[in-house]
């Protein structure tokens, strides 16, 4: 379970807030101070791609200056309308491709936050396939391709967190064979 000062800054944090930023606090503690706490690990704020017009990644954790997994913080209230979700995705599945040719691990893992609740991702680097599948969008109706349900893991429960430490500690297990 994640230590209570951070559960409490969880609690803190109004669920209606449109102010992102609230949420980069709390996760950069969980970054740092949960996960990769070796001193090979570096967790990069505000992470910059090569293309100047994209934004930047929220966090990405690198081991000998390369990028083994990342996070990206949405709003909680993004949950409730299905164009935030898609685009949530897609914005998930550009870093994949951003990041594919310098991450140096067999499988690279991202994790889409909304609010306290997180969807998993992962690529396989020998297939380039990223779980979960995409599925396209209908051109002549309103389908919900990324239900809500994708981010159905709760990071302040034991549940979601055991579930987040499994990606992590095969993020970490990869690294060591780097």
């Amino acid at each position: 379970m994640l230590p209570p000062r951070l559960l409490d800054q969880f609690v803190r944090i109004p669920h209606n807030t449109t102010i992102e930023n609230k949420y980069y606090g709390v996760f950069n503690k969980i970054l740092n101070k949960v996960c990769f706490t070796d001193d090979s690990f570096t967790v990069e704020p505000q992470y910059p791609l090569p293309a100047h017009d994209v934004p930047a990644i929220d966090f990405v954790v690198e081991v000998n200056d390369l990028p083994i997994f990342f996070l990206e913080i949405n709003l909680p209230l993004h949950l409730d309308y299905i164009s935030s979700r898609v685009d949530a995705d897609a914005q998930m599945r550009a870093r994949f491709c951003a990041l594919y040719e310098v991450t140096p691990t067999p499988r690279l893992h991202g994790l889409s936050v909304m609010g306290q609740r997180l969807a998993f991702y992962c690529m396989d680097k020998a297939t380039g396939h990223i779980k979960p599948n995409y599925v396209a969008p209908s051109t002549d109706r309103i389908i919900d391709t990324i239900p809500a349900e994708r981010w159905d893991t709760d990071i302040t429960t034991e549940e979601g967190y055991q579930k987040f430490m499994a990606v992590i500690n095969d993020v970490k297990e990869m690294a060591a064979a780097l």
